[in-house]
């Protein structure tokens, strides 16, 4: 109890983690996407607003420019904006307990803010799926309406457990089906008929940066971890929207020479001595506090693998014909972590704990994203049971300041942090 009393009451040391020298690269990347959105727009060149889990690589192919609305959230959340947002759209009649993305992105279209701020042009189309959130179809069909565009949603069945071999095939019938829909759909647009050269280009350059990727994560398994969710809740920009461009691809093989570098010299992310507690951070982060995650730090605790920011890479199979090459896209679709059964997310979350030397894990119960938060006491409960660490469940939001108390919040980082110092004793 003693040792306990201690820590609660204890003044943690700041600790500063480094980010890689090349992040800060990052910075020029979006400002170039930004300054070519706004041409888009000026010049009313093609465009479309996609989701997370939409196959952006199909744009790149038929050369219209993706736009994204939950990033745009992202960077209203951060930079202080998304409250003022989200009480906007709630004023027109949106509940609050929708996603608090929809909501900022309908404040943003209303009030019409700059892009620095999370703004968004109009755009020529909206595409979405359904495999990593539901409410994405809902959202572009209101906003589609809003706006007076075309609209179309890909409809991507869920693998539950039980789901046989013959079960995915149909499946993946159904989903490549869609696919020639969109290609359709797309030359009503443009006026392009697609062709398998561009479409194997863009594919190769997608998967380099998946290659690349995984390749940044296997060195985040190195203890002290020479990469933190400092870094890599920022790199995913690249391969949410830039995949199949060679921009994404030089700036990770930038952040891959600093990584080398650093595990040759046996550095961290973490200040030398400072890394205690290894931990999983599932779920989006609260983008309007950050700093969250640099407290955490403060108590030796850094963020060494989340399934959010993993889960945008999957690797693709190349050289084959066409037909194959969608339904090879179709199966990633269908199997990614955000549209695994329990059984499986619980599988999977057993292995990369192991694998990465985890020593605590934070579920953000955030009900902004409901199929992340799904499960999430059942997963708490298989964790400790079958590892033996401590489970955090945080219940916040992504995007809405609203739902982020400091002194519970507070209170409850301390004492997760106990149980982590309890059970590494």
């Amino acid at each position: 109890m003693s040792g306990s009393m201690e820590t609660k009451n204890a003044s943690p040391e700041r600790v500063r983690v480094r980010n890689l020298p090349s992040t800060g690269k990052l910075k020029g990347i979006m400002m170039r996407y930004m300054l070519k959105s706004k041409i888009v727009e000026l010049f009313r060149r093609k465009s479309a607003w996609v989701t997370a889990g939409f196959p952006v690589e199909i744009c790149y192919v038929y050369g219209v420019h993706p736009l994204h609305p939950e990033n745009s959230a992202c960077i209203s959340g951060a930079r202080k904006y998304s409250l003022e947002l989200i009480e906007h759209a709630e004023s027109l009649g949106f509940s609050r307990d929708l996603c608090s993305y929809f909501k900022t992105n309908v404040g943003a279209t209303e009030k019409g803010i700059k892009l620095k701020q999370g703004g968004i042009g109009k755009p020529t189309f909206m595409g979405s799926t359904n495999t990593i959130c539901d409410t994405h179809v809902k959202w572009f069909q209101i906003q589609a309406r809003r706006m007076e565009v075309p609209y179309f949603g890909f409809d991507i069945p869920s693998a539950v457990a039980g789901t046989g071999d013959a079960r995915m095939e149909e499946y993946i019938d159904y989903v490549v089906a869609q696919f020639y829909d969109f290609f359709d759909f797309m030359e009503d647009l443009t006026g392009k008929k697609i062709t398998e050269k561009k479409f194997q280009e863009v594919l190769r350059k997608s998967d380099k940066l998946c290659e690349l990727w995984h390749e940044i994560y296997k060195y985040r398994k190195d203890v002290p971890t020479p990469v933190a969710f400092q870094d890599t809740l920022a790199a995913i920009f690249p391969m949410v929207l830039l995949p199949g461009l060679d921009v994404g691809i030089k700036y990770y093989q930038a952040l891959l020479k600093d990584i080398k570098e650093r595990v040759a010299e046996g550095k961290g992310a973490m200040p030398p001595g400072k890394e205690k507690y290894r931990l999983i951070f599932e779920g989006i982060p609260m983008w309007y506090r950050i700093k969250f995650f640099h407290e955490l730090a403060n108590y030796g605790a850094v963020v060494t693998y989340e399934p959010y920011t993993f889960s945008f890479g999957p690797r693709k199979r190349l050289g084959l014909p066409l037909d194959e090459s969608l339904r090879d896209f179709a199966r990633l679709m269908i199997d990614v972590p955000y549209n695994y059964s329990l059984e499986k997310r619980i599988e999977y979350f057993e292995q990369v704990i192991d694998e990465y030397n985890i020593d605590g894990v934070i579920l953000h119960s955030n009900m902004s994203c409901r199929p992340s938060c799904s499960g999430m006491l059942d997963l708490k409960k298989s964790i400790q049971r079958d590892k033996g660490i401590p489970v955090w469940v945080m219940d916040c939001d992504q995007n809405d300041p609203r739902s982020y108390a400091e002194g519970p919040m507070k209170n409850r980082m301390e004492s997760f942090i106990e149980l982590l110092e309890q059970n590494k004793e």
